[in-house]
Parts: C-alpha cells; structure tokens; sequence
C-alpha cells in the first residue's frame, strides 16, 4: 500500500466472503500507512479446489469514500504424475536371484515435485538373502528347509532406486525396482506414491511376480569308489542338471560325523550356481575310516 497523501492512513482488510477468497491470507491485515510512505503486505494462498479464480480483496481506509481494491487472477492446477507402464511384472523369479525392472515417472505439471516410493506389503526384517551369498558358506543355517520361516519379521525383498527424489517441473525419474524373492508363491503388490504437502497414496502401480525353485537332479544317484585304502582320501565328481529356464543354487551339506562315522564325505567346492538348463560338477571327496564294505 502506498500512500499518496500528506496525513497518516489507517487501513484495515475487509474479511473475504467467498470461498476462494478465504484461501488468502494477508498480513498484516490492518495499520498505518505513513505520508509517502510504503507498507508492504504479505499474501499467503493455499487451495485445494482445481479451478480459475479472480478475487477482489478490499482495504477500508479511514476518511476515504472508497476502499482500496486489490484484484488477483490466477489458476489452480493439480499435480500431474504419471509411470510410463501398466505395472511392474516380473513373471517368474527364481528363489533368491535378484531381478530388476525400470521404469519412469514424468512431472508434468508447473511445479516441482518431491515424491516417495512405497510396497507397503513387502517385509520389514532383514534384507532377503541373495543366491550369490548363500553359495559362499554351505555351513549357512538358511541352508536347511523352513530356516527362512522362523524368522518373526518376513526379509525386506524389493529395493526402490530411488525410493525418494524432487522432481523438477515437467521433468521426470528413472526408478528402478530390484526384487529378490526369498518366499516360494505369488506376489500382486502395489508401489505406492506419496508427494509431500499433498498426501499418501498419490498414485500406485501394481506389482507382480511368481517365485520358484528350478527342481534340480542328479545325472547320476550313486558314486561307486570301489576298492579304498583306510584313510586314503579319494575323489569323484557328482553332475547336477538344471532342465528348468530359471538358474539355480546347489550346496552339498556338510556331514554330521561322529566317532563311529565309517566314512568320511566333504567337497572342495560344495557350493554353485548352475544356469538355465545346463549341468554342473561337484568335486566329492571320500575317505573311509573303518574297513567293510560301506
């Protein structure tokens, strides 16, 4: 407010009464505009309603015959997100062999936009535990069945890369979504979007998968190292066969021995990976501790 005159000029804001109008905030919304002078008005705006507006705001000046009109035009628009695909489907995955899908979420509306990514039925336990670290160590209690489901919190499964970004105006983000499935079943999940000063579940995607276990087999069920010398160690090599379109993960458990134990098993490299319908060797060592046939 400027005043042109030569005396002080009380003002004072007339209230709005539309429902638009009421979206502003002015302040300070009453006081005393010296002779030539400035006073500077902050106006706040906030509005949920998607829609043009035009609002006229009135200042009462005291011995004025006429308000002070102040106009304001202007539209609101809704934030506008959007992912460049129907959903995240990852088909069929193989137990503990991470998988990755990309996607893009585009900003195009007028303002930036900082969002967070969310599958709120993923697990909230330790991250789920990946092929190429259970075949580092065949002494892993996740080796033997139905370890995985003794835990009290179910594995966290999916990675979001980024889960968390400030989208520019118009602009958009590659995301990347890693699943690595420690839970043999289906999975129809959806990645929530929630946009700060806005609120949760903005936009979802769905999530899809099937999670399974190649069923390997062995070319051959029986090693035979005939004729042994006692506590000779000898070796023979056992073929595992993948015939399923997923890899797989193999570990040959280590032997409970006890004393009586007649014969003595290990292998040098009991653990591996075996890719789609191929075959790998496992080296198996023997050494008898007791004479007789065992």
């Amino acid at each position: 407010l400027f005043n042109k005159g030569a005396i002080d000029a009380p003002f004072e804001l007339v209230p709005p009464i539309t429902n638009q109008g009421s979206c502003f905030t002015f302040l300070p919304q009453k006081g005393i505009v010296a002779p030539n002078g400035l006073q500077p008005i902050k106006i706040s705006f906030s509005s949920m309603l998607l829609e043009p507006f035009e609002e006229e705001f009135q200042f009462d000046v005291i011995g004025s015959p006429k308000p002070v009109i102040l106009t304001i035009r202007g539209r609101v628009t809704g934030l506008s997100l959007h992912f460049n695909i129907d959903g995240l489907h990852f088909g069929d995955v193989s137990f503990g062999f991470p998988q990755t899908l990309s996607c893009r979420l585009t900003n195009t509306s007028v303002v930036p936009i900082t969002f967070h990514l969310r599958i709120p039925e993923d697990g909230l336990g330790q991250p789920s535990v990946t092929s190429f670290v259970q075949v580092k160590d065949n002494s892993r209690p996740s080796w033997v069945k139905g370890t995985l489901s003794q835990y009290h919190m179910e594995p966290v499964e999916f990675t979001i890369t980024p889960s968390t970004e400030t989208i520019p105006a118009e602009g958009f983000q590659e995301i990347e979504v890693t699943l690595c499935s420690n839970d043999v079943g289906q999975y129809n999940y959806q990645m929530l979007v929630d946009v700060d000063d806005v609120g949760e579940d903005v936009l979802a995607v769905p999530v899809t998968a099937r999670c399974v276990v190649p069923q390997l087999r062995l070319l051959n069920t029986t090693l035979n190292f005939g004729q042994c010398a006692l506590k000779v160690p000898y070796q023979d090599t056992l073929t595992i066969v993948n015939d399923s379109p997923l890899p797989g993960c193999y570990g040959v458990l280590p032997q409970k021995r006890k004393t009586t134990t007649p014969l003595w098993y290990s292998s040098p490299e009991p653990c591996g990976i075996i890719e789609p319908y191929s075959t790998a060797k496992i080296p198996i060592t023997i050494e008898a501790q007791a004479l007789g046939d065992h």
